[in-house]
């Protein structure tokens, strides 16, 4: 299968609350080229159930461009109303005037009439499906696939990452139970085993307090609420936003199709039928390069202790750069509350000069590399380092001495030549992102090189 025809149109993926309530956002689409056309058939993947209070928000969003204002009353949706809704974790008297002349109708009218069904009362049906919706979602959101390569994961991130996954994990908790809760209303199901039984799903689930806070509030205000007053919460599937390349395999078109969804915290690589392939976490990630010639998007990372790189081949190669790379963006923005301005990069490592035998340090900084030994000591700056590499267990150093004009090619043997590597890399490819800021920036950079040559150099 050729690119070329299979990458016209870059599938993208957009089930955001952006496109709720809007009626004409599937009637025309743009080629790319400012040109606009309607489309021919309908599109499917925005046809789906919203809540009442998501259409009334867009519908009123789509009417007026005025700053937002707290809302004091809303419409009653149903004639079950008792004159309130819950809105945003908000109990808010709704309009009287208006309940006489309420049009629709909805489903769960129909299932709380006379031939309502006892099924509504067993309690252990709504924790089943409490169950199969909590599961239906986590696979929809990915948190399912793959859950050895996800705990691996997990253990390998910061206290920071790890708390922002347990708060997903919350949110996705409570906003399933919270609906449920809904749910349970409308089908008039009693009161006091609602809260019995949400209570009790809500300490078996072991979700957090500040999430687990909005649903107990919930089971407070539930005497009051009646029918469908209670507006339900979006799912994360229906908020997530993905986009979607068509690849192949390798450096041209002749190898397996594959398709490279970008999301918020990885890159996820399927093959033709939808099976995931692969996971690039943002983490992982060390360095990211496209050629616009042979159109080849290369990605290089650190999977268990070893670097690899990946080539993928796609004639949208640079579009495909520029999505990763602003997700990219977007997943470190994250997690600049409560961090450092300066990574922590580089490392000290043990090594042996295979010309002299001698063992000693090589250290790995932001500004070159030191190497001491217990005679001597020299400090290499990033500048004239020409090349590196690792072979087994040396690593291989071509170092450029300006003031003799030659190459001066050094051997180390370590048992952490790979690391040495790895650090080499991670290095070269900040440094790289530094210098293509401000020339403040570089000049400071600059300056620092030089500063820390010094102080190594004087270092015992």
């Amino acid at each position: 299968m050729d690119s070329e025809g299979s990458e016209g149109s870059t599938l993208v993926s957009n089930t955001s609350s952006e496109t709720m309530g809007n009626d004409d956002s599937d009637l025309s689409y743009n080629d790319g080229d400012g040109r606009s056309h309607n489309r021919s058939r309908i599109n499917h993947q925005s046809i789906r159930p919203v809540s009442d209070s998501e259409i009334e928000l867009n519908r009123d969003v789509s009417l007026t461009v005025s700053p937002p204002h707290p809302i004091s009353t809303l419409t009653a949706k149903s004639c079950f109303s008792a004159g309130f809704r819950y809105h945003k974790n908000k109990m808010i008297s709704t309009d009287s005037d208006n309940a006489d002349g309420i049009l629709r109708h909805y489903v769960f009218e129909a299932l709380i009439g006379k031939d309502r069904s006892t099924l509504w009362d067993q309690l252990q049906f709504w924790e089943d499906a409490y169950l199969d919706a909590v599961a239906a979602e986590r696979d929809a959101v990915g948190m399912d696939q793959g859950p050895s390569e996800m705990i691996h994961r997990y253990e390998s991130l910061g206290q920071t990452d790890k708390k922002r996954l347990e708060e997903d994990e919350d949110k996705l908790l409570s906003d399933t139970l919270y609906n449920m809760i809904a749910f349970m209303v409308m089908l008039k199901v009693p009161k006091p085993d609602i809260k019995k039984k949400v209570r009790r799903l809500l300490g078996k689930s072991h979700i957090g307090l500040k999430h687990s806070a909005a649903v107990n509030n919930l089971l407070d205000q539930i005497n009051n609420l009646h029918g469908n007053d209670i507006d339900l919460r979006p799912s994360g599937s229906r908020q997530m936003r993905k986009h979607s390349f068509v690849v192949h395999a390798g450096s041209d078109n002749k190898g397996d199709v594959l398709f490279m969804e970008v999301c918020d915290d990885c890159v996820i690589i399927r093959s033709g039928n939808g099976a995931i392939c692969d996971r690039c976490w943002y983490e992982q990630l060390i360095n990211m390069t496209f050629c616009p010639k042979t159109k080849v998007l290369c990605l290089g990372r650190q999977v268990h202790g070893e670097t690899r790189l990946d080539k993928f081949y796609t004639k949208k190669c640079k579009e495909l750069y520029n999505c990763i790379k602003e997700s990219m963006e977007k997943a470190a923005s994250k997690l600049k509350n409560g961090m450092s301005g300066e990574p922590e990069l580089g490392g000290e490592f043990p090594i042996q000069d295979m010309k002299t035998g001698e063992g000693g340090l090589l250290h790995v900084t932001m500004e070159g590399i030191g190497l001491k030994f217990s005679r001597s000591k020299a400090f290499i700056e990033l500048k004239d380092i020409k090349e590196y590499k690792t072979k087994n267990d040396i690593f291989i150093l071509h170092e450029y001495d300006s003031s003799n004009k030659n190459l001066i090619k050094r051997r180390f043997r370590s048992s952490m030549a790979s690391d040495i590597g790895y650090a080499m890399l991670c290095v070269f490819s900040y440094v790289a992102a530094a210098k293509s800021g401000d020339a403040t920036n570089r000049k400071e950079h600059e300056a620092k090189m030089a500063s820390t040559r010094l102080e190594y150099m004087k270092a015992i």
